[in-house]
C-alpha cells in the first residue's frame, strides 16, 4: 500500500462516486475501480457500499478517516514547502454560512492572521450543512444545535432576528422575502408568516444581503439578522422591531485537533466573536464530544 492509493479513497469519501473521484484526481473512472478492487483485496476487507446510488464508506473505512485526512494535509504540506519554501504555513478549513462570514469573521479575521502568521484560513460559505464525518472541513459554524456525531461541538453564542420593512403599515404592495424551503421550519420563517397573513412571499432566497437590499429600496419586508439591520434603524423610512427570536450559534471540530495548538486558537477566536455580541457566557463544556 501507498499514499497514492490511498488518495483514492479519501477521494472516493469526498465525491461519493467513482466518476466524480476520478475527475477529482484527473485519472479514469477504470482506474480508480480497479485501485480500489486491489486495496480491498490487500486489507481483506470491504471499504466501500453503494447505497442509492452513492458510493458510501463502510464502517472499516470510517474507522481509517481520520489518519487518511492527516496524510492527505501531511502531503499538502510537504508539497506547497517543496514548491514555495514555506515551512510554517498551516491551512485549516472553516464552513459557515455567508451572513457569518461576512458579518462576523470578516472584521476580525486581520487580527486573526496577524496574532497566527503561519495561519492560512480556508473559509467556505455554503447554506448546506457539511459533513464532518466526511472531513468537509475542520471547522463549521451553524445556526442551531447539530446532530451527534464523531466531532466536537460547543454552542458559542445567539444571533437575535428583527422584522424591517418600510415605516409604517406594511402595505398590500411590499414584497415579502422568505427564505427557501429547506429553512421554512425556522423560527425567522415563523414570524414571517405571522407577518404576511395571507399574503404569499414574492422572493424567495438564502442570499441575506439580497433581502437587505430589497429592503433599502423600500419595497421589500424581512426578517433578518441584527447585525445587518442595526444602521437602518436611523433610516427614516425603514422600520426595524426587533423580535424574541435567538439562534444558537454552534462550533463544530474536529476530535483530532483537541490537542492542536493552532487549531485551539481558531477554535476560541470563533467563539469570541460571538460572547462578544451577545454577551452571555458559553454555557457547554468547550471539549463536549457528541
Amino acid at each position: 500500500m501507498n499514499w497514492d492509493d490511498f488518495r483514492i479513497i479519501s477521494a472516493i469519501c469526498r465525491a461519493g462516486s467513482f466518476s466524480r473521484a476520478a475527475r477529482a484526481l484527473q485519472i479514469d473512472e477504470t482506474t480508480v475501480g480497479r485501485r480500489l478492487t486491489r486495496l480491498e483485496s490487500d486489507a481483506g476487507a470491504k471499504l466501500f457500499e453503494a447505497i442509492d446510488g452513492v458510493r458510501r464508506p463502510t464502517g472499516t473505512c470510517r474507522a481509517i478517516l481520520r489518519q487518511l485526512d492527516e496524510m492527505e494535509k501531511a502531503a499538502d504540506d510537504i508539497r506547497r514547502i517543496l514548491r514555495e519554501g514555506d515551512q510554517a504555513q498551516r491551512i485549516l478549513r472553516l464552513s459557515t454560512i455567508a451572513a457569518i462570514a461576512e458579518y462576523w469573521l470578516a472584521p476580525e479575521l486581520p487580527t486573526l492572521l496577524a496574532e497566527h502568521p503561519e495561519l492560512t484560513l480556508r473559509i467556505e460559505t455554503s447554506d448546506r450543512n457539511i459533513d464532518m464525518s466526511r472531513w468537509e472541513a475542520d471547522f463549521a459554524l451553524r445556526l442551531g444545535r447539530p446532530a451527534r456525531g464523531a466531532f466536537l461541538m460547543r454552542r458559542v453564542g445567539q444571533i437575535g432576528f428583527s422584522r424591517v420593512g418600510p415605516r409604517g403599515r406594511i402595505p398590500r404592495h411590499a414584497m415579502l422575502l422568505a427564505y427557501p424551503e429547506p429553512l421554512d421550519q425556522t423560527p425567522e420563517m415563523d414570524a414571517l408568516r405571522a407577518i404576511a397573513g395571507d399574503r404569499e412571499p414574492r422572493v424567495e432566497t438564502s442570499d441575506l444581503n439580497l433581502m437587505r437590499a430589497l429592503v433599502l429600496s423600500g419595497k421589500g419586508v424581512a426578517v433578518l439578522p441584527d447585525p445587518l439591520v442595526r444602521d437602518l434603524a436611523a433610516d427614516a423610512a425603514i422600520e426595524v422591531t426587533p423580535l424574541p427570536i435567538r439562534r444558537e450559534v454552534w462550533l463544530l471540530s474536529q476530535a483530532h485537533l483537541r490537542d492542536d495548538s493552532l487549531a485551539r486558537a481558531v477554535a476560541e477566536w470563533c467563539a469570541s466573536l460571538f460572547t462578544a455580541r451577545d454577551g452571555e457566557p458559553d454555557l457547554q463544556p468547550k471539549d463536549d464530544i457528541a
